[in-house]
């Protein structure tokens, strides 16, 4: 393949991954508005952030039978029902943070309320939910690094599911079957189910190719046009550059032991 129908390739890829993106921002956009889809929209929302909201929530403390009911109790109370999303814009680029920052502290008040229901200690102080959620005795047995963690990786793992999705329209349209196969079956399903990679000889002989180079280079250049799929879906919610590439790096790092 020559460089320019390459460079052309490339481009059609950022082109989708920038819509889907744009698709994604509308459709949290509509979910804080009053429009006749906004109904649809917010459970759209719903569905796309509930893997994360649930993770932070199960890891927080809150017991695996309640973790449903707690996760539901946020989306429509704080999620949808305090204007959460009508503070979030793809120019501020920190929906995650803000996502966040949200469940951290309903979860936070949660495990007070059910800790103390009176909310008053034995020095008859009344706390106040407005207090520094990760100051104080009061917040001593809970550890929000596991919580945050469980967060973070799940929305990596929405990320990658939607990265996945843009590179396998890609394929599609520029009926690139071939080069999706081989770069799904190689790399993708081994990474998200742990099967087992399939072999340059079973691909060559599935598919006719006459050097394990068409196989090797096929991944590589899948592998570029999937890690630019994701960094935009990242670069598109979120506003920790540093974080960003962290998630990148290690991602890479796994392509890399995968295509050797």
């Amino acid at each position: 393949m020559n460089s320019e129908n390459e460079n052309t390739q490339l481009n059609r890829s950022s082109n989708s991954s920038a819509g889907a993106s744009q698709t994604n921002w509308k459709t949290i956009i509509d979910a804080a508005s009053n429009s006749p889809t906004a109904g649809q929209s917010r459970e759209g929302v719903a569905r796309r952030y509930w893997p994360a909201i649930h993770a932070f929530v199960r890891k927080s403390g809150i017991s695996h039978a309640e973790a449903d009911d707690v996760t539901q109790a946020f989306i429509c109370d704080v999620m949808l029902g305090r204007d959460l999303l009508a503070r979030a814009a793809p120019e501020r680029g920190r929906f995650r943070s803000l996502l966040l920052t949200s469940v951290r502290n309903f979860a936070i008040d949660e495990l007070r309320r059910r800790k103390s229901p009176t909310r008053k200690p034995a020095s008859g102080t009344i706390f106040s939910l407005d207090d520094d959620p990760r100051s104080g005795d009061q917040n001593a047995d809970l550890n929000l690094d596991e919580p945050e963690h469980a967060f973070h990786a799940q929305w990596v793992t929405m990320m990658i599911d939607q990265a996945i999705s843009v590179v396998r329209e890609w394929a599609i349209v520029n009926s690139q079957e071939v080069q999706w196969d081989i770069f799904n079956r190689r790399i993708l399903e081994p990474m998200r189910t742990g099967a087992e990679p399939i072999s340059t000889e079973t691909f060559m002989k599935q598919w006719s190719l006459t050097s394990p180079a068409q196989v090797a280079n096929t991944l590589a250049r899948m592998k570029r046009k999937f890690v630019a799929a994701l960094m935009e879906q990242l670069g598109n919610f979120d506003d920790d550059p540093d974080m960003i590439h962290r998630e990148v790096s290690t991602l890479l790092q796994a392509l890399e032991r995968k295509t050797r």
